[in-house]
């Protein structure tokens, strides 16, 4: 991107982070409140790795699979974390040995089983076709679904933890045993995003059609496996530490692409920036907005519903 953007960037997820750490139930924390500032700046953390890594994968899908409403969550990963986290949850072993990492690292083994199995449904002949890998994501995450459901039937006392698990929710606590597992979240965000943003010139030749691209050099199924894998893991972490967080995906980057173009150079970077600004910033009305805290991921439904619907009849006005 131009400096001038660049800078627009940086301010906008500077803002959003300052309004997450200013805003909360215990108002404006005072210089005599570190420990205050010091939950809301991880809580600040892990919503600009989940947004900007689910804005950032969404677009890279979008791009590699030709499908404007491809997401992160249709590889099934999200159905896969989140049957990791309840199965966790329902046998309580947050209380076991590992204690607090118990939920997210069942979750993320979970979400890396989900890779395996959609990766390998749907290869064809060492290919991955777009639609089949679009077929397998929904057939994981439906199975996955019924896991969870089968969970939440046999679940006491853990229901309520496993609801707000399937809603999204940024609640979660970090203390100094438990960051880490939000250090190597943030750091395979970062990670994944930086990957997805080099293959920015050659998802644009692959905009061209396959065939054309290969013939200007692009590897075709290494970078359609190579983002796959890469939107997958990101997934997989974020599912692992905030629940099921919707639209985010789906929505940012098309809001991304009206802002910046098409050209997945620019694109990529900007949705991760929109996404954890977005994020972040739901994050901060989840908590202030009513006397009790919303689980963010109904916020970001209740902001994704209308401009899908806009998007919609967007494209069918110009398609009339």
């Amino acid at each position: 991107m131009a400096d001038g953007r660049r800078a627009h960037v940086v301010w906008l997820v500077l803002a959003a982070a300052a309004v997450g750490i200013a805003i909360g139930p215990a108002g404006l924390p005072s210089r005599g409140d570190p420990q205050i500032i010091v939950l809301r700046g991880f809580r600040v953390l892990l919503a600009l790795c989940a947004g900007a890594g689910l804005a950032a994968s969404g677009a890279s899908l979008q791009a590699v699979l030709g499908n404007p409403l491809a997401e992160p969550y249709l590889l099934g990963v999200s159905g896969g974390a989140a049957c990791g986290a309840a199965l966790a949850i329902a046998l309580g072993l947050g209380r076991g040995v590992l204690g607090a990492f118990a939920v997210p690292v069942l979750s993320f083994c979970f979400g890396l089983a989900a890779i395996i199995a959609v990766y390998r449904l749907s290869r064809v002949r060492g290919r991955l076709p777009g639609e089949t890998m679009v077929l397998a994501g929904v057939v994981a995450n439906a199975f996955f679904s019924g896991a969870i459901m089968l969970l939440m039937s046999l679940a006491g006392r853990q229901l309520q933890e496993m609801v707000l698990l399937m809603m999204g929710s940024l609640g979660a606590v970090f203390t100094a045993s438990t960051a880490p597992a939000l250090l190597i979240a943030a750091a395979l965000t970062v990670g994944g995003i930086g990957w997805l943003w080099r293959q920015g010139r050659r998802l644009n030749l692959l905009a061209l059609g396959e065939p054309q691209a290969a013939s200007l050099g692009v590897e075709v199924e290494p970078l359609k496996r190579g983002v796959f894998l890469t939107s997958a893991l990101i997934c997989a972490g974020i599912v692992s530490l905030a629940g099921v967080i919707g639209f985010v995906g789906l929505i940012v980057p098309h809001l991304a692409r009206m802002m910046v173009g098409p050209d997945n150079r620019r694109l990529i970077p900007a949705s991760a920036a929109l996404g954890g600004s977005l994020l972040v910033l739901s994050d901060a009305a989840a908590r202030s907005a009513f006397a009790w805290e919303l689980p963010v991921g109904v916020v970001t439904t209740m902001l994704g519903v209308p401009f899908f619907v806009y998007l919609l009849w967007r494209r069918k006005r110009s398609a009339g």
